[in-house]
C-alpha cells in the first residue's frame, strides 16, 4: 500500500506489512504511516512504501479460465481473511469474531506434490475446485520458523539486550528460514521416497488419520456426555475449545467428512493442513473466540486436530465397556481401550507432522501433554516409551516459553494467557507425579520456572468478551479463588498446584545427593503440608464441617478424595524419606500408609456412585495403593516373624488384614481394558502370598526366618538386590529399599 493511504496491508501470518526497505533488510518495522520511523531517521522516506504483494512474480496473461482466481489472489489479506495460504480464497465469515462459527469453504488449493511438471488433480464434485501448482515446489520452498524461547544466556541475547534506536539496524541478527519438511537436507536421503517426511508419505498418513474422525453424531454425543458428567478432568482439554473445534471442523469440512468418505475428499483437508503449517501460529488476539479461530475452522492446524483426537480418545475411554457406541459399524468391533488407542495413534500422526515442520507453540505443548495422558491410560506407566513421551512434553513446554510467563500485574489477562498458565500447571503437576512414581529427578523445578497460579474461572468464563472477563476477575478473592463457593475443574487444579510445589521440595530430599535430612526439616515440611491443606476453601476439603464424606456423591466426592490423596501422598513421602535416611519414623510411615489405603478403598466401595470416573481407578491403585499396601505387607511380615507388636501399639493387625483383603477385591475389579491391568494382577498375587503366610498356622519346621525366594516372585524385587542375603528377619525398615512393588525400583534412596 502506498504511503498516505488510510491503512496498511497484512502478511499471510496475520502481521502488518513492513515497508520495502525494512522487509528487504529483514529489520523490524514500526508500520508508521505515511513513513516508518526507521526510514524517517535514515532520511530514506522516498523509498518507504508498503507494497501489497512484495513477493508477487510476473504472472502469465490471465485467461477466462482463471481470471476470477487471479483477481481474488491479487488482493492483500486482512486478519479476517487470513488463511495459511494466500491462494486459498475463503469466506471471511468463517473466522469473523462476530460470527463465532465457520460455515464452509468456497475454494481451496489442492495439489499433487510428486510427478513431473504441473499436475491437475481431478476430485469428486464436492463444491471445491482444484487449481494448478507446480509439483516440485516443495523442494525449494522456504518458510518462517516458529518462535522459540531464548533465555538471557542465549547466543543472541547479548545483541538483543543492547539494542537502541541508533544501533537497532546494526545489532539485528535475524533468523534463518526453514525448508519444507520433505526437502533433502544433505543430498539424497537414505530411504528415498519412502522416508517418513516425504510429501506422499506424510499425505497418506494424514489421510489415514482423517478416516478415523468419528461421525458428526458421535462427536456431538461424546462432547455432550463429557459436558454433563465432567468426567474428564484435564484443563488442557478445555471443553469450550473442544466444542468450538468440533463445530468449526464440521461446518468447514462437512462435505469432505460426510459419508461415504473417500481418500480424494479427505486429501482436501490434508492439503489445507499442510498449507496452514507453512506459517507459524500468529500472535494471540485478546478475544477468546478470535484466538481460537486462528487455529480452527479454515485455519485448522495439525496441533489442534491432534488435541481433538486426544479428546475423543479420552472420551471413549471413560465410557463403560458395554456402551452402545462401541457397537456402531464404524468402530469395527474395537473395545474401549482399542478405540482410545486408535485415536491416540491419529493424534500421534498430527504430532509427527508438527515435528517434521519444526512447529513449536503452546498448542504443540498441549498436544504432547494430552498424548502422554491418553497413552498412559492405554498402556500403563512402566514402559521406557512413556518416559520418552514425558521428555518430549517438557521440551515442548520449555521451548514454547510456558515456564517463564509474565506476571498478572505486568500483562493483560486474556483467554490465551490464562490457557498458557493452566497448561503449564498441568505439565508441572504431571512432572512431579512421574518423578515420585519412577524415582527419577523432576525435569521442571521452581528454580527455573516463574509462573503464577491460574485464576479460579470456569471454562466458559475464560472465553467471555474482554470487558466481561475483567469484571469476573474482579469478583475473585485476593488469593484468586472464586467467591461463590463452587468447585470447578480449575479449582481442583489450583489446589493440586500448591501441593505439587511442596512435593518438589520433598523430592529434592528423596532423590538429591548428599542432602541433610533432619528432624527439623521433616517437621517443617509436615507443618507446611498441613498449612496448605488448611488454606483451601471448604468446598475442596474431603473432611470438612463435620460432614460424613460418605454422604457426598459424584464429582464432589471424587474431586475431594483425589485432592486428599495427593495430600496423603506428600505426608507418606515425607515419612518414607525420613525412614530411609535412618530417622525413627516407622510408626509415622505405617500410620500414613494405613490412612492412604483406607481412602484408596473408598473409590472401590463407592464405585456405583463413581461410575463416571472408573477409568481413573487403575491409576489410583498404581500411584496411591501400591506404595501404602507394600508398607503394610512388610510390617505384617516383620511382626509375624518377631511374634510381637511392641514397636507400634496403635497398629491393628486385624484392621490391616481386612484392608488388604478389600484391596485384593479392588485389584480383581480392574478391567482388562485398563492400562495397568497386568500390574494390578501381579500385585494381587503378592498380597495374597503375604496374607497366606501371616495367617497360616505356625509349623515347627518353619519357625526359622523364611527366605524371600519362598514367598515372592523374584521379578518383584529390585534387580540390584542380592537374593541370597534378603530375608524377612530384619531389624529395621530396609525392606522398603529392597522390595519393588511395581516391577522396577519404585524409589531408591541409596
Amino acid at each position: 500500500m502506498a504511503p498516505g493511504e488510510g491503512g496498511i496491508g497484512y502478511r499471510r501470518n496475520g502481521k502488518k506489512q513492513a515497508c520495502e526497505p525494512c522487509r528487504k533488510g529483514k529489520l523490524a518495522c514500526d508500520h508508521a504511516v505515511p513513513f516508518c520511523g526507521r526510514c524517517t531517521r535514515r532520511n530514506t522516506t522516498n523509498r518507504c512504501i508498503y507494497h501489497p504483494n512484495p513477493m508477487t512474480k510476473v504472472r502469465p496473461p490471465v485467461t477466462s479460465q482463471n481470471s476470477a482466481l487471479a483477481i481474488q489472489t491479487s488482493l492483500p489479506l486482512s486478519p479476517s481473511q487470513h488463511t495459511a495460504g494466500a491462494s486459498c480464497p475463503i469466506d471471511s465469515n468463517l473466522i469473523s469474531p462476530t460470527s463465532r462459527l465457520g460455515n464452509g469453504i468456497q475454494s481451496l488449493d489442492v495439489t499433487k506434490e510428486n510427478g513431473p511438471g504441473c499436475q491437475l488433480t481431478h476430485w469428486p464434485r464436492t463444491g471445491i475446485e482444484p487449481v494448478r501448482r507446480h509439483a516440485d515446489c516443495w523442494k525449494t520452498a522456504e518458510f518462517p520458523k516458529s518462535a522459540k524461547f531464548y533465555g538471557p544466556t542465549s547466543i543472541s541475547s547479548v545483541f538483543s539486550e543492547h539494542k537502541s534506536p541508533d544501533s537497532e539496524d546494526l545489532l539485528n541478527i535475524g533468523e534463518d528460514s526453514r525448508k519444507h519438511p520433505g526437502a533433502w537436507p544433505f543430498g539424497q536421503p537414505l530411504l528415498g521416497r519412502a522416508r517418513p517426511n516425504a510429501p506422499d508419505v506424510r499425505r497418506k498418513e494424514v489421510v489415514k488419520a482423517l478416516w478415523n474422525i468419528p461421525s458428526k453424531e458421535i462427536c456431538e454425543d461424546l462432547i455432550a456426555r463429557v459436558s454433563s458428567t465432567q468426567a474428564i478432568h484435564n484443563i488442557a482439554m478445555n471443553i469450550v475449545m473442544m466444542r468450538h473445534c468440533n463445530m468449526t471442523l464440521w461446518s468447514t469440512f462437512g462435505a469432505q467428512l460426510a459419508a461415504p468418505r473417500s481418500d480424494q475428499a479427505l486429501t482436501v483437508i490434508a492439503e489445507m493442513l499442510f498449507k496452514n503449517e507453512e506459517h507459524p501460529l500468529p500472535e494471540s488476539p485478546e478475544d477468546g473466540i478470535e484466538w481460537m479461530n486462528t487455529f480452527m475452522g479454515v485455519n485448522l492446524r495439525f496441533e489442534m486436530l491432534g488435541i481433538l483426537f486426544s479428546f475423543f480418545g479420552k472420551a471413549f475411554l471413560i465410557l463403560q465397556d458395554w456402551d452402545p457406541l462401541f457397537k456402531v459399524p464404524e468402530n469395527h468391533g474395537r473395545d474401549r481401550r482399542e478405540t482410545c488407542w486408535r485415536l491416540k495413534e491419529c493424534a500421534d500422526v498430527c504430532r509427527k507432522m508438527c515435528h517434521f515442520s519444526e512447529t513449536i507453540n503452546v498448542l504443540v505443548a498441549a498436544l504432547n501433554y494430552n498424548i502422554h495422558i491418553v497413552e498412559s491410560c492405554c498402556t500403563g506407566d512402566e514402559s521406557y516409551l512413556m518416559r520418552h513421551r514425558h521428555g518430549d512434553m517438557v521440551t515442548s513446554t520449555i521451548n514454547a516459553g510456558l515456564h517463564r510467563l509474565p506476571d498478572y500485574n505486568n500483562t493483560k489477562i486474556t483467554t490465551a494467557s490464562e490457557y498458557k498458565r493452566r497448561l503449564f500447571a498441568a505439565v508441572y503437576f504431571l512432572d512431579k507425579t512421574i518423578a515420585s512414581l519412577n524415582g527419577t529427578p523432576p525435569m521442571l523445578t521452581r528454580l527455573y520456572c516463574d509462573v503464577k497460579e491460574c485464576l479460579d474461572l470456569t471454562d466458559e468464563e475464560m472465553f467471555l468478551p474482554q470487558h466481561v472477563l475483567a469484571s469476573v476477575v474482579k469478583r475473585l478473592d485476593s488469593d484468586g479463588w472464586n467467591t461463590a463457593g463452587n468447585m470447578y475443574n480449575i479449582t481442583i487444579s489450583r489446589a493440586i498446584w500448591r501441593i505439587s510445589a511442596l512435593r518438589e521440595e520433598i523430592l529434592e530430599l528423596a532423590l538429591g545427593v548428599r542432602l541433610p535430612v533432619t528432624e527439623e526439616r521433616m517437621g517443617e515440611l509436615r507443618l507446611r503440608c498441613q498449612q496448605v491443606l488448611d488454606g483451601f476453601p471448604s468446598q475442596l476439603l474431603y473432611y470438612a464441617d463435620g460432614k460424613d464424606p460418605s454422604t457426598k456423591t459424584g464429582k464432589t466426592i471424587f474431586s475431594q478424595a483425589v485432592l486428599m490423596l495427593d495430600y496423603f501422598q506428600n505426608m507418606f513421602l515425607i515419612e518414607r524419606v525420613a525412614t530411609a535416611r535412618g530417622l525413627p519414623h516407622e510408626n509415622r510411615l505405617l500410620d500414613a500408609a494405613m490412612e492412604m489405603l483406607d481412602l484408596t478403598l473408598m473409590f472401590w466401595i463407592s464405585r456405583d456412585q463413581l461410575q463416571a470416573f472408573t477409568a481413573y481407578f487403575d491409576w489410583i491403585i498404581t500411584y496411591n495403593g501400591i506404595p501404602c499396601a507394600g508398607v503394610i505387607c512388610v510390617h505384617l511380615l516383620k511382626t509375624h516373624n518377631h511374634g510381637s507388636n511392641q514397636q507400634n501399639p496403635n497398629f491393628s493387625r486385624s484392621d490391616a488384614i481386612q484392608k488388604l483383603t478389600l484391596f485384593i477385591g479392588f485389584l480383581e475389579w480392574i478391567r482388562p481394558t485398563d492400562g495397568n491391568y497386568k500390574l494390578a494382577g501381579r500385585l494381587r498375587n503378592v498380597i495374597r502370598r503375604v496374607l497366606d503366610h501371616v495367617l497360616e498356622p505356625p509349623r515347627p519346621e518353619t519357625r526359622t526366618p523364611i527366605s524371600i525366594d519362598a514367598q515372592f516372585d523374584p521379578s518383584m524385587l529390585s534387580p540390584l538386590a542380592n537374593m541370597n542375603d534378603i530375608t524377612v528377619d530384619m531389624n529395621d525398615m530396609d525392606w522398603l529399599n529392597t522390595i519393588d512393588w511395581t516391577q522396577g525400583s519404585w524409589m531408591d534412596f541409596n
